[in-house]
């Protein structure tokens, strides 16, 4: 288990399947987590036990994890890292607040922090990046208000609710995130 301040993140169990199924077909979080392959609850059950990964491992190339509130230990969302490029140091961060209540709570900052950390820290890498469609236009406005640079955008890149959307790529050095001031102001809470 990995801590942040609000948040708990653990390697997903079996168990798990039926609550990621829920927010799998929840439009809104569909729109922000895009990192599962079919809502059908065997085939989220396949994907749990293939994402085991650990991150020491330079074998793995992606690790997902369930998000509990700190709290409660109450499942709120996932995240983890993917396309983890240990020769050129760089790896894309996903997450999603699944349960709505949570959302905007700021849950996605401490998971952002935690992420980042362990791209930088634990990985020792030089970059971090997010994919964000244009649709999700919080999302967009987020990253890029918490120091993520917009680098490119490829156009009409996925066909989301029924029209061809651009996706964004947005990355953060490890300099840049060493100089946000939001991260040591969030760390000392």
């Amino acid at each position: 288990m990995w801590y942040g301040r609000k948040i708990i993140l653990r390697q997903l169990e079996e168990a798990d399947a039926t609550t990621l199924q829920k927010w799998y077909v929840d439009r809104e979080f569909r729109l922000v987590y895009d990192d599962y392959a079919s809502v059908a609850l065997d085939s989220i059950q396949k994907e749990i036990l293939n994402a085991k990964g650990d991150i020491k491992d330079p074998k793995t190339e992606r690790v997902v994890y369930m998000v509990l509130r700190k709290q409660d230990q109450r499942p709120i969302g996932v995240a983890g890292l993917r396309h983890i490029d240990r020769k050129n140091g760089n790896a894309e961060i996903v997450l999603g607040i699944g349960e709505k209540d949570m959302r905007l709570a700021g849950y996605g900052v401490d998971i952002l922090i935690f992420l980042l950390d362990l791209v930088f820290y634990e990985l020792g890498f030089e970059k971090a990046y997010l994919r964000i469609y244009e649709n999700n236009s919080l999302g967009l406005k987020s990253a890029i208000s918490f120091g993520f640079i917009a680098e490119g955008k490829i156009r009409k890149q996925a066909f989301v609710e029924g029209k061809y959307v651009d996706l964004w790529i947005l990355g953060l050095l490890r300099e840049e995130y060493e100089g946000l001031p939001i991260v040591p102001k969030w760390k000392k809470k």
